[in-house]
């Protein structure tokens, strides 16, 4: 029979007061958060309220989790659904669900970061061959820097999922 439990993360009158020392191994956390400004919000998609207190979800098994998420992103759009492991925030989520809209490619990223590299390599070959002309060096130093900061991103967007891999 598969449970999930809605816990505040700080209650005083709770023993221990603490969330983390609730979650037994095995079990795995689900946060929510807005999929654009990253600002907590409720299981149902709304933003806390001042004074609300925060909540997560802990669920039995990694499998109840990725179905609850994957249900979730898809019913609400702009939600993003973080799941941790018995160690909680201590370390990055396992996994990150979020709806199909909100995926980034990170090869996207790799070829336009290459596009503009090889522009800036055009400049400076411009800038040879016109000798003289300092805009074309100016320019293709920050295409070059450019270009090679998007290439590195690339290698470094988060997991995502929009549907569970199988």
């Amino acid at each position: 029979m598969s449970m999930m439990q809605e816990l505040k993360l700080y209650d005083p009158t709770r023993k221990p007061c603490n969330w983390t020392d609730l979650i037994h191994p095995g079990q795995h956390v689900v946060f929510h958060r807005d999929v654009q400004s990253d600002i907590e919000k409720k299981p149902d998609g709304h933003f806390l309220t001042p004074g609300e207190d925060s909540t997560c979800l802990i669920f039995d098994s990694l499998a109840e989790a990725e179905t609850y998420c994957e249900a979730k992103v898809e019913q609400i759009s702009n939600l993003r659904c973080d799941i941790y492991d018995q160690s909680g925030k201590s370390k990055p989520p396992m996994l990150t669900y979020v709806n199909k809209a909100h995926l980034k490619s990170p090869q996207k990223y790799a070829y336009w970061g290459w596009v503009l590299v090889a522009s800036g390599l055009l400049c400076f070959w411009i800038e040879w061959h016109w000798n003289g002309t300092i805009i074309p060096m100016v320019v293709g130093i920050n295409l070059v820097f450019g270009g090679l900061r998007l290439a590195y991103w690339s290698k470094g967007v988060e997991k995502r999922r929009s549907t569970r891999e199988r």
